[in-house]
């Protein structure tokens, strides 16, 4: 009896304890992983990896020491750590600390940031400068090396003229559809959904040079990055069938894809790397 008693006991404390689990909020999260690299894949473009990963593609090419037409290949290795280019002021900070910070010159930043002696800064001011030139890695200096004399020319002497971008533009919308889905960023709705009739013609929405044109962007599907100026870019994803190609220049009246049955395409504006909400944009 007394051993029924004490095995009824346990089963009661056991039970007590299953409807006492710790809540979720108790539960901390793993630390994030920031990515530092990514390796070029076939069918890559600077412009598609900067994208990929929210970055100004002239960031990026600084980082990785890239000139214009940034030429990559595939399994070269990039850097994503990108150099800061400004400093907010706190407590404490003298002009001189923020120099040595940062490896500068305190006439230099001073200049930059239109100071004169004493040099007087106010907390949450914002300072601005030129980062120092990145060296280039051990594996990039090796990759240099032994890569043959007339590739070595390509990435330091680009041969083609940078192209040249319209003005006297607005931005029209790509396609005749309805907005089924707004811009917001804090559920990582970094561009709108737009829905039309099936295998609807697209247009690019603003004339420029196509930097982009494939399908290695996870979850855009068969995607266009339209280059408009030096900070302003479009994309146009989710297509049946692309009727463009990289370095090949568009205008508002061409057709640079056809949409599937489903007739829905997903639309981005991206300025000087960071999203923006196209509607503010499209006329």
């Amino acid at each position: 009896m007394l051993r029924l008693a004490f095995m009824l006991l346990m089963l009661s404390s056991i039970a007590g304890c299953s409807n006492h689990s710790a809540s979720v909020s108790d539960r901390g999260q793993p630390p994030s992983i920031r990515i530092k690299s990514h390796q070029v894949d076939v069918g890559e473009t600077l412009y598609s990896i900067a994208w990929r990963y929210d970055l100004s593609v002239y960031d990026l090419a600084r980082a990785n020491s890239l000139t214009d037409p940034y030429t990559i290949s595939p399994g070269q290795k990039l850097s994503l750590i990108i150099p800061k280019t400004h400093h907010t002021v706190i407590a404490g900070d003298t002009l001189f600390s923020i120099a040595s910070k940062y490896g500068l010159a305190v006439g230099g930043l001073a200049r930059k940031n239109s100071l004169s002696p004493p040099y007087l800064i106010k907390l949450g001011q914002i300072l601005s400068f030129d980062p120092l030139p990145i060296a280039p890695s051990k594996a990039q200096a090796i990759q240099a090396v032994n890569s043959p004399a007339s590739e070595r020319v390509n990435r330091t002497s680009p041969r083609t003229k940078p192209p040249v971008y319209s003005s006297n533009w607005e931005w029209k919308w790509p396609i005749d559809g309805q907005v089924v889905e707004t811009f917001n960023p804090s559920k990582l709705q970094k561009g709108i959904k737009l829905k039309a009739s099936k295998g609807s013609q697209v247009r690019a929405a603003a004339p420029g040079n196509v930097v982009y044109a494939g399908s290695g962007l996870r979850g855009y599907g068969r995607l266009i990055i339209i280059k408009h100026s030096d900070i302003l870019l479009s994309a146009y994803a989710n297509n049946d069938k692309l009727l463009v190609s990289v370095g090949q220049s568009v205008t508002q009246a061409d057709v640079i894809s056809n949409l599937g049955v489903d007739g829905t395409m997903y639309f981005e504006i991206r300025k000087d790397g960071d999203p923006v909400n196209p509607i503010s944009y499209l006329k």
